[in-house]
């Protein structure tokens, strides 16, 4: 799916805007306040039922207006069809999807429909923030290939693990209670993690291609280039699984050792909520030796990688780029263009200056379509 067609109704500053004869690529520019990063926001809204930039509805929603509303016409070019999904959220914190005409009441019937990839300033906390950030990096790319099957394993392992830290915070340890729990933590742990680790072998041999790609020709300084064999990333599980080789009866046992001290400290410490990505270069913490700028390669050749395994399964990937400009230099940005260029994604890209973005990166593409925000703001 790629949308043709975008609609956002008082959404922060933008109180009507319409964005018509969507490309596949589209680039936005405007000065900082005027609303550009809003468009990427509210496409992600469309997307996820959420903002990337924060979680807390009332301040997306227009401040004079009670609710926002994003519709999207969603076009399907293997079948030439067309359907508009819309999302609407109250600050009175309701939600209404629409899809086709029909309300959707689920997360797993929006999902898939417009999978969406980000790359803004902040995805560069993928070195230097918690291991939050990683696991819902990883996940993004699990959950798209494996679709319900890792959704519906995720959603039990959560409820799972909630119920037996609500036991563990009342001090209730006897095996009848926590045993059945622990059974579900053990069993949806070990299929979750599995998952992981399948598509983190593939993203990790996807990154070593593409990172040469995006660190631009010959006229950069030698010294500030990635040497790629010294760069590595490893799966951790979370629950001493780090070789592959234990199973759910393993993971139960940990469970069973584990619960005085959880007990203690009010809980769960193993677990697939516990997974990371370690990325080192040279043997050491990659955020502690590495530059702002090659950290930021580093970050983009990963988004990218997860967005080439979404393709090779013929997956439609919707990219927005946040700012580029202020991130990368004209050299890096140039490169990564070329790399997207050959990916066949709808992408959304933002600028200050129009010349910030250059249609020559994308070398024989001609399906462009530039938008000045002050043009449409308040339309």
């Amino acid at each position: 799916m790629r949308l043709s067609e975008l609609h956002i109704s008082n959404f922060r500053n933008l109180r009507r805007c319409v964005l018509s004869d969507l490309s596949t690529f589209n680039f936005i520019h405007g000065v900082n306040g005027s609303g550009k990063t809003s468009v990427l926001e509210a496409i992600h809204m469309l997307s996820l039922t959420r903002s990337f930039r924060s979680r807390k509805i009332n301040s997306v929603v227009n401040f004079d207006s009670p609710s926002l509303l994003v519709r999207g016409e969603l076009v399907d070019g293997a079948f030439d069809d067309s359907r508009m999904l819309g999302i609407q959220r109250g600050r009175d914190k309701s939600l209404l999807v629409k899809y086709a005409g029909e309300r959707l009441r689920s997360f797993s019937d929006l999902a898939g429909l417009l999978p969406v990839q980000l790359i803004n300033p902040d995805s560069f906390q993928l070195f230097e923030g918690s291991p939050t950030v990683r696991r819902q990096f990883l996940d993004w790319s699990v959950f798209h290939v494996k679709h319900l099957g890792f959704y519906e394993e995720w959603s039990r392992y959560r409820k799972a693990v909630k119920q037996r830290n609500t036991l563990l915070r009342r001090g209730k340890l006897s095996d009848a209670m926590l045993s059945p729990w622990e059974e579900e933590i053990a069993l949806t742990g070990a299929k979750i993690t599995a998952m992981r680790r399948a598509q983190f072998a593939e993203l990790e041999e996807a990154f070593v291609s593409l990172l040469n790609e995006l660190q631009g020709g010959s006229g950069q300084d030698a010294s500030h280039l990635l040497d790629a064999s010294r760069f590595t990333m490893r799966f951790i599980s979370g629950w001493d699984d780090d070789e592959g080789r234990l199973g759910a009866e393993d993971l139960r046992r940990l469970l069973n050792e584990s619960r005085e001290q959880d007990l203690r400290q009010g809980f769960t410490r193993v677990g697939s909520h516990r997974a990371d990505i370690r990325f080192s270069y040279g043997g050491t913490n990659a955020a502690e030796v590495l530059s702002r700028g090659q950290i930021k390669t580093l970050v983009c050749a990963l988004k990218l990688a997860q967005c080439g395994l979404m393709r090779r399964q013929n997956l439609d990937v919707l990219l927005l780029v946040d700012d580029l400009p202020a991130e990368l230099d004209r050299e890096r940005r140039a490169a990564l263009f070329g790399v997207i260029a050959s990916m066949d994604m709808q992408v959304f890209a933002t600028s200050i200056e129009a010349s910030d973005l250059d249609d020559a990166w994308l070398g024989d593409a001609k399906e462009i379509r530039r938008f000045h925000v002050e043009h449409f703001t308040n339309a």
